[in-house]
């Protein structure tokens, strides 16, 4: 089908003499609105018994050169003053319907015929998402597990990854005031989910000095560090600690039991209002 053109503006004319029903000439009082390019549609006598669609395929000045009888309708004769109105007729519906329904009566079906569509066989199963890997280039995502969610990872071949939403718990292990003392067991709770642990730290309100406040972090009894959680001297958090806490044991199930220790506090000023931060990912 060859592509037509359309206007919103087009002003209604008439004929400025008669045709008969071989002319493929129309001379028209105006061309006010109608499309710019050609092949368009005009209407003549639009809503009486010589309805007529014809196809303007040139404009020269205020005659168009047109194919008659288009759509459907019959060439006829048209008289002086006639009506002249752009517009749409069943053939614009028509081709489009045809369009949708080109593969096997399936709007969703393509075929490798369809230039710049997407192919179904490109997802295997329920949930699966399509995303681009390259400029111009769709790669298929797989469908995540339950609970997981998308975020951007530039190392991935679409730039996606599914993983396990974010958490953060943070403990209170002392109140704000009192000096830090060391213990086992000072703060005990149990995980309310599965967790992958990627990342711990800790803080203080009041610096330790003297001596570094060393921290440990256990599940059912067994420590989770290789490298405990250290607060150096005269700082209030782990971040800046010159030796950085390594985790062990990542996995952290739901409902274990955690218990931190306090090993360690300065040796001139204790320190206080400890916390400790447990950062991953529920798994």
């Amino acid at each position: 089908m060859a592509r037509r053109y359309y206007s919103s503006t087009a002003v209604e004319t008439t004929l400025t003499s008669s045709v008969s029903n071989s002319a493929t000439t129309l001379p028209v009082a105006s061309t006010s609105g109608f499309p710019g390019t050609t092949p368009f549609t005009l209407i003549l006598d639009e809503g009486t018994v010589n309805e007529e669609v014809v196809t303007v395929t040139g404009v020269a000045s205020l005659n168009l050169t047109v194919t008659r009888g288009e759509d459907g309708t019959s060439a006829v004769s048209h008289s002086n003053g006639g009506t002249v109105k752009h517009g749409v007729s069943a053939r614009d519906f028509d081709e489009a319907n045809a369009h949708v329904n080109t593969t096997s009566g399936n709007p969703h079906s393509v075929t490798a015929a369809d230039v710049g569509a997407v192919a179904n066989s490109l997802v295997d199963a329920k949930g699966d998402l399509i995303a681009a890997s390259a400029d111009n280039t769709p790669a298929r995502l797989a469908v995540g597990t339950n609970g997981q969610i998308l975020v951007a990872a530039s190392g991935e071949t679409t730039g996606l990854a599914w993983q396990g939403q974010s958490e953060v718990i943070g403990v209170a292990c002392s109140d704000e005031t009192t000096d830090l003392a060391t213990g086992t067991g000072v703060v005990t709770f149990r995980m309310p989910f599965a967790m992958t642990l990627t990342a711990v730290r800790a803080s203080v309100t009041t610096a330790p000095t003297g001596s570094t406040v060393i921290v440990d972090i256990n599940e059912a009894g067994t420590s989770v560090l290789s490298t405990k959680l250290s607060i150096d001297a005269s700082e209030k958090t782990s971040t800046t600690a010159a030796t950085a806490a390594v985790i062990s044991d990542s996995a952290l199930a739901d409902d274990a039991e955690i218990t931190i220790d306090i090993d360690q506090v300065g040796s001139t000023v204790a320190g206080a209002g400890l916390k400790v931060w447990l950062i991953g990912t529920r798994a």
